[in-house]
């Protein structure tokens, strides 16, 4: 090999390599630092405190989630995991406490915390010219990305579960407007309509899988009906409270101070399951 051809060669080597070095020393510097070393999946307890108002979340298993406070009922766990995600945040700043005023940030008595576990992060203002959010933890204070807090202050029904029943369970009986739909003395699902097999086995299906495009605190309306579902194991039924019918469907819970909000066709698939014939539908 020539002298200008090995001088070439080595060239390119070192270009390659600065060039490396510069790409990981710029990738190194731009990556922001996270806010916590705390394992998302070792996380069993969650606890949200907003003005006066508790919620506690505990894990029951990989990925399913129970909310115990301010009631019992399964947790929206995709916004759980989503929640999670704040003790890895990016941070784009950090102080000591003894280095701002915690008391113009709105962190000497914050009025919004939440709880991982033993480690608690507590929320202030924003940052009016960078609108970043000013957190504490531990005697740090640090700015995140404003994604976190509008989903922790809401009303703990945004992180409710989008199902009707609880995960798993397993329908006895469905007393519903038209009907009362269960087994009869062979095991056999039987319908005081007459209802055929494959409908009753529709209206059970939805049951146990449709979901609310929406859950919100309950509002007291007139009543338009009820609707009470069975389930195996559990003393009492779930009751449903039909509170409105248009423009959508509206199935409220006060017992638990919830309401589920569903497209209109939910009607006829959970209120008023009937005989369909010919993509036949009743309207309420």
């Amino acid at each position: 090999m020539s002298k200008i051809n090995i001088l070439n060669l080595v060239l390119f080597i070192v270009v390659i390599s600065l060039a490396f070095i510069i790409y990981f020393s710029e990738e190194q510097n731009t990556r922001l630092q996270q806010l916590t070393d705390i394992n998302p999946n070792d996380i069993a307890l969650i606890k949200i405190q907003h003005n006066k108002n508790s919620t506690v979340i505990n894990r029951l298993s990989d990925k399913q989630w129970q909310i115990t406070r301010p009631v019992s009922v399964a947790a929206n766990n995709f916004r759980i995991s989503s929640l999670i995600e704040l003790v890895v945040a990016p941070v784009h700043n950090q102080y000591d406490v003894s280095e701002i005023d915690i008391d113009k940030i709105g962190l000497a008595k914050p009025k919004t915390s939440i709880q991982f576990d033993d480690n608690t992060v507590a929320f202030g203002v924003i940052n009016a010219a960078t609108n970043l959010r000013y957190i504490r933890v531990n005697q740090s204070i640090y700015t995140i990305e404003d994604v976190y807090y509008p989903l922790i202050s809401s009303h703990f029904s945004t992180l409710v579960s989008l199902n009707l029943l609880p995960a798993n369970s397993a329908i006895e009986k469905l007393v519903l407007i038209n009907q009362t739909i269960a087994k009869d003395d062979k095991g056999l699902w039987r319908s005081n309509i007459g209802m055929s097999a494959d409908n009753i086995a529709k209206a059970i299906d939805h049951w146990q899988h449709n979901q609310a495009f929406g859950v919100h605190a309950y509002l007291q309306r007139d009543e338009l009906g009820e609707v009470f579902i069975y389930l195996k194991d559990i003393e009492q039924p779930v009751r449903y409270i039909i509170t409105d019918i248009e423009p959508w469907l509206i199935l409220a819970r006060p017992d638990t101070g919830l309401e589920y909000h569903l497209d209109i066709a939910a009607y006829d698939q959970l209120i008023r399951p009937v005989e369909i014939n010919n993509n036949t539908k009743i309207a309420p």
